[in-house]
């Protein structure tokens, strides 16, 4: 029959051996938190400027939504100049109609 092969860790043969695992397991165990705590100061840092983000998009639509509406008062304003535009052009024309007809009179 063949020895039969233990498959994972095997047993330390001296109390050295246990020290250098129980070292090493510590080791780790410490190198996954401050690990952990690496990856919680990120996930903070992204959070703020995630937020940061939000406000200044919330900044923009504000902005934005200011900005439509002085354009569409541009617009009415810029409308009613030209029809008062319009009818200063009209009312002209008639005045020139009949100061030529005065001197054709004539």
């Amino acid at each position: 029959m063949a020895p039969s092969i233990s498959i994972g860790t095997a047993a330390p043969s001296s109390s050295a051996g246990v020290n250098k695992k129980s070292a090493a397991g510590v080791d780790e165990a410490e190198l996954l938190r401050r690990r952990n705590a690496e990856l919680e100061r990120e996930v903070a840092a992204l959070r703020l400027e995630l937020g940061a983000a939000r406000r200044r998009a919330e900044t923009a639509e504000e902005a934005e939504e200011r900005l439509c509406v002085q354009l569409g008062d541009a617009e009415v304003e810029a409308l009613e100049l030209a029809r008062a535009y319009q009818a200063q052009v009209q009312a002209l024309a008639v005045e020139l109609a009949a100061a030529r007809g005065a001197l054709a009179a004539r």
